[in-house]
Formats: structure tokens, C-alpha cells, sequence
């Protein structure tokens, strides 16, 4: 089947692009993306930029002991129009949400936070770049009711960031296992809210992929179907048609998944919304995962069995379509994009 602006296939060439030099120019989207994860010298906290050594957390926050904070995580990319913070207000507005899931009042309001994480952006000069806007219930007495007496506590950090999962991820696939660990479900906590302690769940499926000798793992939920990887939303293609989960699926409902949905729905591409097994993902033709930090990174293997990667394939084509809208070469999605 062939999929919109599908370059052809190399054959001189045994993996896609074995190093981000060697990838063709219109490509060359993560080409000077940096290699770590260098931490940015200034914070917004609490409604002013400091020093980022200097702020600190309670040693008896509410949060450091019960995990009860929310959090995001927002990309900034090089535009030529300037460093771009990718669909901020939509990042800020799901905070807020999780934060009101948790009887967390935040004393500053969407708009604040976007001209906060604006005015950090540029503090630091940041380029390529991740944000992490985070509100938690300070210190306070030992209690399980954190909203009657700890404060809240907000901020927005940065570091550098390329490429989450290594830089053979996004051009190779990377291989998961399924984990033996289960997502927890929506009915014991808000499974749709970024919230600090539901992550717990996510680094105990993550060490085991590592102990594994795998690069991530998939949850499957209460029901035995599918639910999502570690941090990123579960994608397969079958047949040319895209699947996806939703929260009765006990997920978190990504930016970045919405993101990809309305490219393929832009794009003519069929899609199906709703939950499946393992099974099905077992014998999908494409598996990719979605997120943030991820991006849009291929599964080469599960579990053992293999599936297509490449640039023919759709999961390659919403890869690049992605991208090339986050880094402000597509008109039509200038609308995700703040620019600082």
C-alpha cells in the first residue's frame, strides 16, 4: 500500500538511516538535536524565575511522601520563527484538570502558566527542548488530606532533549515486551491524570523491560486488553487502517495521540478508536508508540515477533508529517505552535 509523500526505499541500505548525518536533507528533522539531557540554569517557580539551584522541596512535602502531584511534559523545538513550545495551553489545561482531580487549587490560572513557561523558554535560550510544569502539595502535617492544610507549590523546569528513546529509535524501532505488571484501572484512581504517584505503576513495567534486555514494555489493563507502554500511547496498523485505544482502556489520552489523529483523519487515513487484546497487536502489520518525549517511535518487535519499519511504512509517514508540524514546516498545523 502506499501512503502519502512515501519516499522509496533504499536498497543500498540494510536499516533506514543508520545516523542522523546520513538521513536525506528534507528529512533531516532531529539532525542537531543535542545528545543529553542538559539541565536549563533558570526555573519558574512560584511566579518568578530563579536560579535553578537555589529553589528546593520540603523534606516533609505532602508529595514527596503520597506522590499527590501533577504534572506535564511540553516540547520546544527550533521554527524558523523561533524556538516554538508545542501545543502549550492544551498541556496546561489537562494540568490543571489533573490537579482538580486531586482537590489541588493552582493559584495561577492557564494563561499565567503559558506566559510563565513562555518567559522560562526565553530565559534560557532553549532551543531544543523539554518543559516540565509541575504542582504539588507542599509541607504539612502527616495526613492524607493534603488540600485542607499543605500549600501548593508551582513550577516549570527545563532541560535539553533529543532523542527520548536513542537516536536509533525513531529511524529502527525499538523492541518491548508485555509486561507482568497490569495498568491500573480507571475505576482505583483517575487513570486519565498525569499525577507524580501513578507513575509507580509505569517504573515497575520499566525496570523489568530492562532486566529483559528490552528498550520499554506494554500494560495491559484490568480486562487483559491492551492499555499503553510505559509513558506513551500504543498505536498498530492492520490492513491500512489505524488503531488506537481510549480511557476506557484505562489510558492517559496523549497530546501527541491526538495529535497523530488528526493528521490521519486529515490525511483520508482510516481510524478506529476503541479497545483491543494483545492478541491484535500481535498480528498487526505496524506497531508505534506516541508521546511527548517519545514522539512517534516504531515497535520493531514484540514479545519476539516482528513488524514493518521503514520509511514506506505509515507509521514513518506520520513520523515525519509529525515532525515536520512541531518544527513549523506545515502551514496547516501552525496552530499547535507558540513561538517564544
Amino acid at each position: 500500500m502506499s501512503y502519502p509523500d512515501s519516499p522509496p526505499m533504499s536498497p543500498s541500505i540494510p536499516t533506514e538511516w543508520p545516523n542522523f548525518e546520513g538521513m536525506p536533507e528534507d528529512d533531516a528533522l532531529t539532525a542537531s538535536r543535542p545528545r543529553g539531557q542538559k539541565l536549563a540554569p533558570w526555573i519558574w517557580w512560584d511566579g518568578e524565575i530563579r536560579d535553578s539551584n537555589t529553589p528546593h522541596v520540603h523534606y516533609y512535602a505532602n508529595a514527596l511522601h503520597y506522590g499527590v502531584a501533577v504534572f506535564e511534559g511540553i516540547r520546544c523545538y527550533p521554527t524558523a520563527q523561533g524556538p516554538a513550545l508545542v501545543r502549550l495551553k492544551d498541556h496546561l489545561e489537562r494540568m490543571l484538570i489533573s490537579a482538580r482531580l486531586y482537590g489541588m487549587k493552582l493559584p495561577f490560572d492557564v494563561d499565567a502558566l503559558a506566559r510563565a513557561a513562555i518567559e522560562v523558554t526565553r530565559r534560557n535560550g532553549t532551543q531544543n527542548g523539554y518543559l516540565r510544569p509541575l504542582a504539588y502539595f507542599g509541607a504539612g502535617p502527616i495526613d492524607l488530606k493534603p488540600k485542607r492544610e499543605c500549600p501548593v507549590h508551582v513550577f516549570i523546569a527545563l532541560r535539553e532533549l533529543g532523542t527520548f528513546l536513542g537516536e536509533d529509535a525513531l529511524r529502527n524501532g525499538i523492541r518491548v515486551m508485555t509486561s507482568s505488571w497490569r495498568r491500573f484501572h480507571h475505576s482505583m484512581m483517575p487513570a486519565g491524570a498525569k499525577a507524580s504517584g501513578h507513575y509507580a505503576n509505569s517504573v515497575l513495567a520499566a525496570h523489568e523491560a530492562m532486566e529483559h534486555g528490552f528498550d520499554d514494555a506494554i500494560l495491559l489493563n484490568q480486562d487483559g486488553n491492551v492499555a499503553c507502554a510505559t509513558g506513551h500511547n500504543v498505536f498498530y496498523v492492520k490492513g491500512g487502517v489505524l488503531f488506537t485505544n481510549d480511557e476506557t482502556s484505562s489510558i492517559v489520552p496523549g497530546i501527541t495521540r491526538d495529535c497523530i489523529l488528526s493528521i490521519a483523519r486529515g490525511n483520508g487515513v482510516q481510524v478506529q478508536v476503541r479497545s483491543f487484546t494483545r492478541e491484535e497487536l500481535m498480528r498487526a502489520d505496524e506497531v508505534f508508540l506516541t508521546g511527548t518525549a517519545a514522539e512517534v517511535t516504531p515497535v520493531r518487535e514484540l514479545d519476539g515477533v516482528s513488524f514493518s519499519t521503514g520509511k514506506k511504512t505509515l507509521g514513518a509517514f506520520f513520523q515525519r508529517t509529525y515532525l515536520r508540524a512541531v518544527t513549523g514546516k506545515s502551514p496547516e498545523y501552525q496552530g499547535w505552535l507558540t513561538t517564544t
